[in-house]
Order: structure tokens, then sequence, then C-alpha cells
């Protein structure tokens, strides 16, 4: 088993989907056998931080999986977003946190949302795209660590 494995045993996770206007959750069973996005919450409202907190202290969350795009062919100012995001939740918290590449999960979400015969509307409302994109990128993460 590694390290990662190790420190994310038998412990519910959070997928963290980044935008600088919605912020997608989903969360794990312990077992990491479902996983289920869980809510969008809106970065630039003032009580952001708070709601944030209170999920994870609710959801006995024990690590934390944050999207992050590693295409080197671009350059992503997003990165620098996502880093700093990071680092104030890490002021904020003391619980592991990992990134994985969320390249494409939005596409992804979208495709999933329309396989699945979700409507347009239903597919935008309330940030429900960014939602499935956290759930992709745990399950990416799983899939990677597995």
């Amino acid at each position: 088993m590694n390290k990662i494995s190790e420190t994310i045993k038998n412990k519910r996770l959070l997928g963290i989907d980044f935008g600088l206007a919605r912020v997608g959750l989903a969360i794990t069973d312990e077992l990491h056998i479902s996983i289920m996005p869980k809510e969008t919450l809106l970065f630039q409202k003032s009580d952001f931080w708070i709601r944030l907190i209170k999920i994870i202290e609710n959801e006995r969350i024990g690590a934390i999986v944050i999207g992050i795009p590693y295409d080197e062919n671009e350059e992503h100012e997003m990165r620098d977003y996502i880093e700093k995001f990071t680092s104030d939740l890490a002021n904020k918290i003391s619980i592991p946190f990992f990134f994985q590449d969320e390249s494409f999960s939005s596409r992804q979400a979208v495709s999933i949302m329309l396989e699945n015969g979700k409507k347009k509307k239903n597919r935008t409302q309330k940030g429900a795209t960014d939602r499935v994109a956290a759930a992709i990128i745990l399950q990416n993460f799983l899939e990677y660590t597995g």
C-alpha cells in the first residue's frame, strides 16, 4: 500500500472543482465505494468559507482532493488561483490535501449528464456541472491511487 492509500484509508474524501465563480463539491463514503455530488458554493459569497468549513466538519471529511489543470502545453493562470485557494484552506483546517488533474472534467461532466438524459436547463441549474466535475475528480483520484 502506498503512502497516499494509507493516508486516505477509511476516510471520507471531499472532491473540489474550484472555479472563480462556483466551487463544486463531491464526497465519498469511508470505503470509497460511492461518490456523491454534494453541493455548489458561490466562491465570491461572503459566507463561502463558513459554509465550506461547516461541510467539512459535518461530513467528517478526512482528506481533500482538489482538481488542478496539469496541461503543460498551456499557461494556466487558474493554477495560481487554485494554489491560493488551497493555501487559504490549509490555514483554516488541518487535514491532508491532494491534487488531481482536472483537465476535461467539466466536459466529462456534461457528457455524463447528457448520457443520463439531463436536459440543458438541469445541467446548468445551480452548478450541477461543477458538482459532477468534482465527483469525476474524486473518481480519477481513487483510480490513480488504487
